[in-house]
């Protein structure tokens, strides 16, 4: 159970959770003409997901909660949904993007939330994802045209 300190970041880590696992679906299953090109770009930003979600979850701890580890759990907990079959790559794409501005706009409140309550920590590491995964979600727009 989260307290009122850990909460957003209790949202955040269940979100990152469900987009890391949407990204590994969609690096499994990507096809057409664009495969090696997603391929290689969905695994690259599941691994950055992964990194993410490690960062949130020991600030959870460093904060004195315990992270989410079941899937129920982080499921039912996120915002983002999981992918319901998605085949075809610009969707994934646009699902990612989607995904993405979700996440920024989560990550700068919490941040925003985090600093009006003196704990720059939090809010510092949450603006350097959020900044990157902007620019991520860019790029994917530039890609769909």
């Amino acid at each position: 159970m989260s307290d009122s300190k850990t909460q957003q970041l209790d949202g955040l880590l269940a979100d990152y959770s469900v987009f890391y696992q949407k990204l590994r679906i969609f690096h499994w299953t990507v096809k057409g003409p664009m495969f090696f090109q997603l391929h290689v770009k969905f695994e690259e930003m599941y691994n950055s997901a992964a990194l993410n979600i490690d960062e949130i979850a020991e600030r959870i701890v460093g904060l004195g909660g315990r992270p989410m580890g079941r899937m129920s759990e982080l499921v039912a907990a996120a915002s983002l949904k999981e992918d319901t079959g998605t085949t075809e790559a610009s969707a994934m794409v646009k699902a990612l993007v989607a995904d993405q501005r979700a996440l920024v706009a989560s990550m700068r409140q919490a941040s925003a939330d985090a600093a009006n309550g003196k704990d720059m920590l939090t809010a510092n590491l949450l603006e350097g994802m959020a900044d990157a995964d902007e620019k991520t979600a860019w790029m994917l727009e530039a890609y769909l045209g």
